[in-house]
Parts: structure tokens; C-alpha cells; sequence
């Protein structure tokens, strides 16, 4: 991935335990109708988006488990897309761009560009990062503290929306080596996670 704003890649697992998994959500009541699609929206904003331009190097994967046509993942790269606004109705629109596309099995359909969509859930990404080779890190409040953590070279940080990880997905998570680590004493929103996360790795950028 490029470097254009430090020298560190990042990648995001967010899991929307309800958000929807179709396009059929309201605009005027992302939170509501589209499941705590807000959450996922402002996670979005906070991977990518700098005062002056946009994380290249990062990535990030929305599993979406909510309505019945759950499990769908969608994946945002950083060093592809372009334009990206930080308000959550427009990234809420290029969700709902992504889920009317038709999402496939084991492929990776592009929806606009550097926005991909597929039907996967949390253990099919989990195996294709791993396949790629990242360190796997879950933030949680029992870790190991931020801010003496070395990172990895190519760290990919799991968070849940507005709820931890399930029994049945740390179980999930467990078939495969990572680290625990906490961004602080109290309990944060996802995306204040991600970014406490990216000024910690910004600091120790040369």
C-alpha cells in the first residue's frame, strides 16, 4: 500500500452485529433502519479521513450480520478510492451503492471504485487476511496497554460495532494467532478506537 500519510498500513475489521445486509434502509434514519449502519459509517470516516486528505494506506472490512440476507462484508481501500467525504450520509450512500450490487461467494465485486462488496462473513476474511500474512489484533478493554504495544508491520485491529465480539466469534477468532490490546481504561465508541489507534501509530512514524 502507498505511504502517503506515514509509513505504517492498517486494515479495519469492524463487525455490524445488526447492520443490514440489503439497500432498503432510510437516508433520514441510518441508525434505526439500517441497523447501527451509523456506527459502521463513522468508522468509515474516521479509517480514512484526515483534514487534508485521505489514509492511503489503510483498508477496511464492515461485516455485516444484521436481516436475512446476512453474512456480506464490504471492503474499503484506502489506496484506490477517491473523494471520500467524512459525513456518515455519504459513506451511508456508497453502503447502500455496494449492497445493491450482486454479492458473490469467495469474489470480490466492485461497487465504485475502491468500495468492493462480498458475500463473506467474519471467519472467510479472517482466513483470507491470514492468507496474506497481517497480525491479527483484538481491541479490547482486557489487552495489553496502547501505548507500550510495538506494532506489527502489517497489524489488522478487530473491533465489534456498539457490542464486543460474541462467544461464537472470539471462538472464531481463536483458530488464529493475535494480539490483545486495549486503547484505554474506558470504554470508547468503535471509531474513537480507530482513532486513537492511528495517532498511536502516527507517533512513531519517522
Amino acid at each position: 500500500m502507498g505511504d502517503t500519510h506515514g509509513n505504517m498500513d492498517s486494515t479495519f475489521i469492524v463487525i455490524g452485529h445488526r447492520a443490514k445486509t440489503t439497500a432498503d434502509f432510510e437516508f433520514n434514519d441510518i441508525a434505526g433502519s439500517g441497523g447501527s449502519l451509523d456506527v459502521l459509517a463513522r468508522c468509515i470516516g474516521t479509517t480514512f479521513c484526515l483534514s487534508n486528505g485521505l489514509r492511503k494506506e489503510s483498508r477496511a472490512y464492515l461485516v455485516l450480520l444484521g436481516g436475512k440476507d446476512a453474512p456480506k462484508t464490504i471492503k474499503i481501500c484506502g489506496n484506490e478510492i477517491q473523494g471520500l467525504n467524512s459525513d456518515e450520509r455519504s459513506i451511508a450512500g456508497l453502503m447502500r451503492a455496494a449492497l445493491k450490487k450482486e454479492a458473490v461467494k469467495g469474489k470480490w465485486t466492485k461497487s465504485t471504485t475502491g468500495v468492493y462488496i462480498s458475500r463473506a462473513g467474519f471467519e472467510d476474511i479472517l482466513r483470507e487476511l491470514s492468507e496474506e500474512g497481517v497480525t491479527f489484533v483484538h481491541l479490547r478493554e482486557s489487552g495489553v496497554d496502547i501505548r507500550g504495544f510495538e506494532f506489527p508491520p502489517h497489524p489488522c485491529f478487530i473491533l465489534g460495532d456498539n457490542a464486543d465480539l460474541t462467544e461464537e466469534e472470539e471462538g472464531v477468532l481463536n483458530a488464529h494467532p493475535f494480539l490483545k490490546v486495549s486503547v484505554g481504561p474506558i470504554s470508547y465508541h468503535a471509531s474513537q478506537c480507530i482513532t486513537i489507534v492511528h495517532n498511536e501509530m502516527d507517533r512513531r512514524c519517522p
